[in-house]
C-alpha cells in the first residue's frame, strides 16, 4: 500500500508516540471539514488534517483506544508495523 505523501509527517509523530485525539466540537470548523471531527496530536497539540487522520484510521495505521463514552473511541495509537 502507497502511502498519500501528505498523511507521512502524521504518521512520523505518531510512530514516535504521539496520541491522535478526535473531538466532535460544534464548531464552524469541524462542520465545514465534512465528518465533524477536529483532529491533534497529544501530548503536542498539533493539528492533524482531517483527510491525513480519516485516511490513517480507514487504512488501519492508527487503531482505537476504545475510550468513548459511547463504545467509540476518542484517541488512536500507531498500528503494530
Amino acid at each position: 500500500m502507497k502511502t498519500p505523501h501528505y498523511v507521512e509527517p502524521f504518521l512520523a509523530r505518531i510512530r514516535g508516540g504521539a496520541v491522535l485525539v478526535s473531538q466532535a466540537p460544534q464548531s464552524e470548523e469541524a462542520t465545514a471539514k465534512g465528518d465533524g471531527h477536529l483532529y491533534f496530536t497529544h501530548p503536542d497539540g498539533r493539528p492533524v488534517g482531517t483527510a491525513s487522520a480519516v485516511y490513517c484510521i480507514r487504512e488501519g495505521l492508527v487503531v482505537p483506544e476504545g475510550d468513548d463514552l459511547f463504545g467509540g473511541s476518542q484517541t488512536y495509537r500507531a498500528a503494530l508495523p
